[in-house]
């Protein structure tokens, strides 16, 4: 903005820059600078919008937090059963899996041609945290063609941004709780490819 890479705005005076943003978001970001946390109202309803707010002036720490608190609120609580005979209360665990709870995936593809081409499809805060040298990778709008919504990506190629090899990938997986649940594989000579599904399970059933 200042060294004229984008175009701006001054008032009659020339003396201040003019945003064209919402005001009322820029309060919980100038906060975040001011405090170093992210302080919003219990029931803050405008998620969504504040994290495009944080994207725009590119403030990791917000859309990280953001994320956490969007993916914590869409785990929805079902209604509580009543035990007419000891009236007591319990809640019942939510999830459509046989296993219950809620879990993390992490897809990685491998192919052998060219050396290994490795390639990650996940929500990004978790390519975030397995993979923190990926970090300003995932953030760069020049990638953005990887990414849905600003929040999965999907066949991020890990090859171009580190040197990690597929061993090496499986055991930060592994290392993060992470396990196999699912593996595939096929294609011709020089073609050939593999699929691996690892899955976190965040919480078991009751």
């Amino acid at each position: 903005m200042f060294n004229g890479n984008i175009p701006i705005v001054l008032d009659t005076l020339k003396q201040h820059y003019f945003i064209d943003r919402d005001g009322k978001m820029f309060r919980h970001i100038l906060n975040y600078m001011r405090t170093g946390k992210l302080m919003l109202p219990e029931k803050f309803a405008e998620t969504e919008q504040l994290y495009e707010e944080a994207r725009y002036f590119d403030i990791q720490g917000i859309m990280k937090e953001l994320e956490v608190l969007r993916g914590t609120r869409n785990v929805k609580k079902e209604p509580m059963d009543t035990c007419d005979k000891n009236n007591v209360s319990k809640a019942q665990p939510t999830s459509s899996s046989s296993s219950g709870g809620f879990c993390d995936c992490v897809a990685v593809s491998l192919s052998p041609d060219l050396g290994e081409r490795i390639s990650l499809s996940a929500e990004r805060f978790l390519l975030e945290e397995v993979f923190p040298e990926l970090n300003s990778a995932l953030m760069d709008s020049r990638n953005s063609g990887f990414n849905l919504d600003n929040r999965y990506v999907i066949r991020f190629p890990l090859n171009g941004f580190c040197k990690l090899n597929s061993v090496q990938v499986f055991q930060r997986l592994l290392n993060h709780g992470f396990k196999i649940e699912a593996s595939t594989g096929g294609g011709v000579e020089g073609q050939q490819f593999c699929e691996y599904l690892f899955v976190r399970r965040n919480c078991a059933s009751a």
